[in-house]
C-alpha cells in the first residue's frame, strides 16, 4: 500500500470538500449502493445491559478508479468475512451493520456512512468502525496541529488515485468519531501507516474556535453544529495494522483479527471477545508489520459475545467439520502476469566506481500479495544487467565474489514500464573476528550434531553478507566474521529454530554464543484428504499442501509440506496445535488465511476443492462520473454521458496481470454492438440515445468460460 504525496493546495480542496460533504442533502450522500443494511428479525440476545445495541460501519475500498494496479481484492474478501463473523454473535444484526466497499467507497458515501452511524447509535450503545484501504502520510500537520511528528495521515477513497485529494484525513475521521455518543467506540484501520490514526478524541472549543458552519437549514447543519462544543471523552480503542512509519500488507493483519473475533482471542474464557483481547491475539501473529493500539476506554471494550464454545476447525470424522465453513473467494494466483516490464541498471565498485562483471542479480516479487515469482541474471563486462518482470512489488539483491551484498528495498513497477536501479557494492571486509559456541538439546543438555548456523553480517554503510557452518559431534561451531553487527539463526532436524539478532562484534574479538534448542512436539497426528476440482470433482495431482504450525505460548513455529498424488490424495504428519494451510496448484485458486486447530492424536481428514482460475473483465470507461464528448468532467453517483464515448474494457487474471481472452463482446441493452479478439478492447458508442441504458461487456477464455461486467448509464445525445 504505497506512499502518496499531496500538496497544500490539494489538501485545501479536501477541507472544502469535507465541509461541503457535511452539508450535502442526505438523499445524495446516502446513495450508497450494495450496502448491507437488511432487517433481521432475530432478537438481539441480552448479553449486555438492557437497551445496549451494537452498530458497525465496515469500509473496504479495494478497487481504485483509473489505477487497477492499486487494487487489493483481499480487502473486499476480508470485510465480507468480518461482516459474517460479527453476525455469528447474537448481539449483532444485519440492520445494525453497514458495509461500503469497492466502487461505492467514495468520500461522500463514507461520510454518509459515518453520519448514519451517528444518527443510529446513542449513549447506551457500542460502535465499531473498520476501514481498509491504501494509506499514506501527508508532508505536514493540518489544523488543529495535533500530531507529535508533525504529519497527518490519510486513507484513499475509490476516486483517490484519479483525483488526488479525495482522501479521508485522520483529523476528519477523528471529528466524525468524536460525534458518537456511544459508551465505547472501536476503530480498526488496516492500511499502510495505520499507526497515525491514533488521535485521541480531544476535540473541544479551543480546537474549533475558528470553525463556523455554513448558515444553511439542513439536517447536515444540525449534525455539524456540535463541533464547537465539548465532545467525547476517553472512550475509544483504536486497533492499527502497522506503525505510522511502515507499510502494511494485504492479508497481513485482518485474518488474525477475524480469527480473534471467532473466539480464539478469548484469553480469560469468559465468552466475551474485547477489542483489547483481539489486539493481543493478533499482534504477535502478524509478520512484516507491527500492529499498534490506542486504548482510551476504561476497562475492556466488548465486540463479540460467544453463543457457544469455539469448536475445532478440523475434526477426525472423515469429513470437513468447520465452524468457519466458507470457501473464500480467492485472490491467490499461482500463474504469472506477462513479464512485459524491465528493470535494468549498472553494478559498480563503491570505492573505485569500476564496473563489476558477473554479479548475480536476484529478484523476488509479489503481484497481489499471493502471486510470487523469482528470477535472476548476471552483469556483463560493463556491469550492466537487464531483467524482465511482470507488474509487481519486488526486491532486488546483488551478490558478487569479494563484495558485500546489496539490496534495492521494495520497488513498485507497473505494466510496460522501464525502471533503472543501479548498485554500488563494497569490497568484502577482512574477517578477523570469530563467533563460536555449542548447540545443545534444551531438555537433555546433550550436544546436537549437524545443526546449521546461519550468519548475517551488516556494516555501517548498509552493506551485508551471509555465511554458514554446521556443528560437530560435540555440538561445537566456529565461524569467522568481520567487525560489525550480526544476526545468528540456528536450526536442526526435529528442533525449533532459534534467532539472535543485532549482536555487535569488534575487530579481533572472539565472541561465544551458545544455543539450546527445544525439541519439536511429536507429530503424532496425520492430516490427510483429497484435493479435487470444484466443478468436475476430478482429482488434482501435484498440488502443494503446506502447513504452518504455531505455538504462541512457546514462541515457536515451523513449516512442512507435501504434494497430492494422481488420485488427489495427500497425507502429512502434524503435531497438536495451531495450524495454517496454504494450497498451491497452477491454474487453480485457493485462499484460506484462517486458523485451524488440531487437538487430537489421530487421523484428521481435510478434503479440499479448488476453483479453476478464470479471467476477470472490468469496464474502465465509463465509470460513475459525468462525461461530455468522451471526456470525464467529475465523479458522479451514476454515469451520465453527453455525446459519443469510448467504452473501454480490460481483462485480468484474478485482478492482477493482463489476462488473455479469446474474444470480448460489447452490448448495449442486450444488443451486441462489437466483438474484439485482441487488445485494445475499446468500442466507440456514438449513437444518439436518451435515457437509461445498460452497457455490458462479456469476455470468453480459451475454454469458453465467460465473465461479464455491466454498468447502467444515462445518455443524452
Amino acid at each position: 500500500m504505497g506512499k502518496i504525496y499531496v500538496n497544500k493546495v490539494k489538501v485545501f480542496v479536501v477541507i472544502l470538500l469535507f465541509i461541503g460533504i457535511c452539508f450535502l442533502p442526505s438523499s445524495f450522500v446516502s446513495s450508497t449502493a450494495n450496502t448491507q443494511s437488511i432487517i433481521n428479525d432475530q432478537d438481539t440476545l441480552n448479553f449486555a445491559s438492557e437497551g445496549t445495541e451494537y452498530w458497525a460501519l465496515l469500509v473496504a475500498v479495494g478497487v481504485y478508479a483509473d489505477d487497477p494496479q492499486q487494487n487489493r481484492p483481499l480487502m473486499l474478501e476480508e470485510v465480507d468475512d468480518l461482516y459474517d463473523v460479527l453476525l455469528q454473535s447474537g448481539i449483532w444484526s444485519e440492520d445494525h451493520i453497514k458495509v461500503i466497499k469497492g466502487e461505492d467507497a467514495t468520500v461522500s458515501n463514507i461520510f454518509s456512512g459515518l453520519r448514519w452511524l451517528d444518527e443510529m447509535e446513542d449513549e447506551d450503545d457500542f460502535s465499531l468502525v473498520f476501514f481498509t484501504s491504501h494509506g499514506a502520510p501527508l508532508s505536514y500537520d493540518m489544523f488543529p496541529l495535533d500530531e507529535e511528528d508533525g504529519v497527518d495521515e490519510f486513507l484513499v477513497s475509490y476516486w483517490g488515485f484519479a483525483y488526488p485529494g479525495l482522501y479521508i484525513i485522520d483529523d476528519h475521521l477523528n471529528i466524525m468519531l468524536s460525534r458518537l455518543e456511544s459508551q465505547g467506540v472501536c476503530l480498526i484501520v488496516d492500511s499502510c501507516y495505520a499507526g497515525g490514526f491514533n488521535d485521541p478524541p480531544f476535540w473541544s472549543k479551543n480546537h474549533l474556535v475558528n470553525f463556523q458552519p455554513l448558515k444553511k437549514e439542513t439536517k447536515a447543519k444540525e449534525w455539524i453544529e456540535g463541533f464547537g462544543g465539548e465532545l467525547s471523552g476517553q472512550k475509544r480503542v483504536v486497533l492499527m495494522a502497522s506503525c505510522e512509519d511502515e507499510l502494511s500488507y494485504s492479508g497481513g493483519f485482518a485474518p488474525y483479527l477475524i480469527d480473534g473475533l471467532r473466539g480464539y482471542a478469548d484469553s480469560n474464557m469468559d465468552g466475551i471477545i474485547t477489542a483489547e483481547e483481539t489486539f493481543y491475539y493478533s499482534e504477535p501473529r502478524t509478520s512484516r508489520q507491527n500492529p499498534t493500539m490506542y486504548d482510551g476506554y476504561e476497562g475492556e471494550l466488548p465486540l463479540v459475545y460467544l453463543d457457544a464454545p469455539r469448536e475445532n476447525t478440523i475434526n477426525s470424522n472423515n469429513q470437513l467439520g468447520i465452524t468457519w465453513e466458507k470457501n473464500i473467494g480467492s485472490t491467490f494466483n499461482t500463474g504469472f502476469s506477462p513479464e512485459n516490464s524491465i528493470i535494468k541498471g549498472y553494478v559498480k565498485d563503491a570505492n573505485t566506481d569500476d564496473p563489476i562483471e558477473d554479479a548475480l542479480i536476484y529478484i523476488w516479487g509479489i503481484g497481489n500479495e499471493w502471486e510470487f515469482f523469482e528470477n535472476e541474471t548476471t552483469t556483463d563486462i560493463n556491469g550492466f544487467y537487464s531483467i524482465n518482470v511482470p507488474s509487481c512489488r519486488c526486491r532486488l539483491t546483488v551478490y558478487a565474489d569479494g563484495y558485500c551484498g546489496s539490496e534495492s528495498g521494495f520497488l513498485e513497477i507497473g505494466e510496460n514500464e522501464l525502471l533503472w536501479v543501479n548498485f554500488s557494492m563494497y569490497p568484502h571486509p577482512p574477517e578477523n573476528s570469530i563467533v563460536c559456541g555449542y548447540i545443545t538439546d534444551e531438555d537433555t543438555g546433550e550436544p546436537i550434531d549437524g545443526a546449521n548456523i546461519n550468519l548475517f553480517w551488516e556494516g555501517d554503510a548498509d552493506q551485508f553478507y551471509m555465511n554458514d557452518t554446521v556443528s560437530d559431534i560435540t555440538g561445537y561451531y566456529s565461524i569467522n566474521v568481520a567487525a560489525g553487527k550480526i544476526n545468528l539463526e540456528v536450526e536442526a532436524n526435529d528442533y525449533f529454530r532459534k534467532y539472535l539478532e543485532e549482536i555487535n562484534i569488534a575487530d579481533y574479538e572472539t565472541l561465544w554464543v551458545n544455543f539450546s534448542l527445544q525439541p519439536r512436539l511429536p507429530e503424532d497426528s496425520v492430516l490427510k484428504g483429497y484435493i479435487t476440482d470444484e466443478e468436475t470433482g476430478s482429482p488434482i495431482d501435484n498440488a502443494r499442501v503446506r502447513i504452518e504450525w504455531v505455538d504462541m505460548n512457546l514462541g515457536h513455529s515451523y513449516h512442512n509440506e507435501t504434494y497430492s498424488d494422481s488420485s488427489g490424495f495427500y497425507s502429512i504428519n502434524i503435531a497438536s496445535g495451531e495450524l495454517y494451510l496454504d494450497i498451491r496448484k497452477q491454474g487453480y485458486d485457493y485462499y484460506d488465511p484462517y486458523r485451524h486447530d488440531n487437538d487430537e492424536t489421530n487421523i484428521l481428514w481435510f478434503n479440499i476443492s479448488l476453483e479453476k482460475r478464470t479471467i476477470e473483465v472490468d469496464i474502465l470507461k465509463p465509470l460513475r462520473a459525468f462525461y461530455i464528448n468522451n471526456n470525464r468532467l467529475m465523479p458522479y453517483h451514476k454515469a451520465r454521458i453527453i455525446g459519443p464515448i469510448d467504452i473501454e474494457a480490460a481483462v485480468y487474471e484474478d485482478w492482477w496481470g493482463q489476462g488473455s481472452a479469446e474474444k470480448v463482446e460489447f452490448y448495449v441493452d442486450n444488443e451486441l454492438k462489437a466483438t474484439f479478439s485482441s487488445e485494445p478492447y475499446i468500442w466507440t458508442w456514438n449513437e444518439v440515445k436518451f435515457g437509461k441504458h445498460t452497457i455490458k461487456v462479456i469476455a470468453y477464455d480459451d475454454e469458453g468460460i465467460i465473465t461479464s461486467k455491466e454498468i447502467e448509464v444515462n445518455k443524452f445525445l
